[in-house]
C-alpha cells in the first residue's frame, strides 16, 4: 500500500480521482522539508541567467545613452565653430535611444521570466522554458545594427 495512503479508507482509496485528491492535500499538509539540492541548484540556474539578462540590459543601456550623448556633443561642436555645413539627420540620437530602450526591455522582461520560471520550478514543472526572449531580443539588435551599418554607409557616402 502507498505510504501517502495510510489512513484513507479502501473506497476512497480505489476511485483514483479521490485517491489523487488525497495525495495532494496530505502533499500540501505535509511539513516542508528542506530543499532539495537540485531544486536549490536549479534555482541558482535562473538566478545567473536572469542577472546576465540585467547585466545585458545595463550595457545596452549604457551603450545608447553613450551614442546619444556623442552624438548631441559633435552636433553642439559643429554649430560652435566656423560656418560648416551641418549634418543631416539625426540618426545616432535614435539609434542611442532605441538602444536605452532594449536595455529597460530586457531588464523588465528578464525579470518577468524569472518569476516565471521560479514558480515553475517550485511547482516541479522543470522542463525547458521558452526561447522567444533570446529570439525577439536577437532580431532587435540586429535591426538596431542594421540601422546603424545604413547610417554610417550614408554618412560616409556624404
Amino acid at each position: 500500500m502507498d505510504e501517502r495512503l495510510r489512513g484513507v479508507p479502501a473506497e476512497a482509496r480505489a476511485d483514483p480521482a479521490t485517491r489523487q485528491r488525497v495525495c495532494v492535500t496530505m502533499r500540501a499538509m505535509a511539513q516542508p522539508g528542506p530543499p532539495r539540492e537540485e531544486t536549490l541548484r536549479l534555482h541558482q540556474a535562473n538566478e545567473r541567467t536572469m542577472l546576465a539578462w540585467i547585466r545585458t540590459g545595463i550595457a545596452l543601456m549604457a551603450f545608447g545613452f553613450a551614442i546619444a550623448r556623442f552624438s548631441i556633443f559633435l552636433h553642439q561642436v559643429m554649430s560652435a565653430g566656423p560656418h560648416v555645413a551641418q549634418p543631416r539627420g539625426v540618426g545616432a540620437v535614435w539609434v542611442g535611444a532605441a538602444l536605452v530602450a532594449l536595455g529597460m526591455l530586457a531588464n523588465l522582461l528578464a525579470t518577468l521570466r524569472y518569476g516565471r520560471i521560479r514558480g515553475a520550478i517550485e511547482r516541479g514543472d522543470t522542463g525547458a522554458p521558452s526561447a522567444g526572449l533570446v529570439y525577439v531580443f536577437g532580431a532587435l539588435i540586429t535591426l538596431v545594427g542594421l540601422v546603424m551599418t545604413v547610417l554610417l554607409v550614408r554618412t560616409l557616402g556624404e
